[in-house]
């Protein structure tokens, strides 16, 4: 079975800018690996932590996270073409204590991924690119984007706290999903599996 650290490249077109995303597809069952597609969506820049985490949920959990009891909502899966952006937000429960999400919502690894489809080091882990989505029709698991300067199409520098109460929202967005796709499952570090969650086009 594959390993779902595996990145390969898919091309998205930026506003005013084309930009070549890493990104990585993997077959259901499957050992071979597929390419994404190209596609002229708008790629968001990667948002950084601070947010307000405003917008309707389409599902929460509860979580521990830097030792401290939290809740990961699932705030929006819009699609424009092929490429699909995820907004999550992570509230602090602890009445008393901060939170350090750094590396919670990363996939761990601090490599660099490159057009050739290795990876170089340098990179880091304190963003969100630990986020999997599963297109159900195929079973394809899509990995988050990665430019081609290697920076993750994901909230990135995750070094603040999280206040006690605070809410803050997060991003990562992904390429290479077919146009077509309704519903995807959501998979966050962290913060748990969301089943069949609807695509807003």
């Amino acid at each position: 079975m594959m390993s779902v650290s595996q990145r390969v490249l898919a091309v998205v077109s930026a506003v005013g800018l084309t930009a070549t995303l890493a990104s990585c597809q993997l077959g259901g069952g499957s050992d071979s690996k597929e390419a994404g597609a190209s596609t002229s969506a708008s790629a968001p820049k990667s948002a950084q932590a601070g947010g307000s985490g405003d917008g309707a949920a389409n599902g929460s959990n509860t979580t521990s996270i830097d030792g401290k009891p939290g809740t990961v909502a699932l705030n929006s899966v819009s699609g424009t073409g092929t490429t699909v952006t995820v907004m999550f937000s992570v509230t602090n429960n602890d009445k008393n204590n901060d939170m350090w999400i750094y590396d919670s919502f990363s996939d761990g690894d601090d490599s660099v991924p490159q057009p050739s489809g290795k990876a170089s080091p340098g990179g880091s882990t304190n963003n969100a690119d630990g986020l999997t989505l599963i297109e159900p029709s195929s079973s394809n698991v899509y990995r988050v984007s990665y430019d081609s300067q290697g920076g993750c199409l994901c909230s990135s520098d995750l070094a603040e706290y999280v206040k006690p109460g605070q809410t803050i929202a997060l991003q990562a967005t992904f390429s290479g999903v077919p146009a077509d796709v309704k519903s995807v499952t959501v998979t966050i570090p962290n913060g748990g599996t969301f089943n069949n969650v609807a695509v807003s086009r």
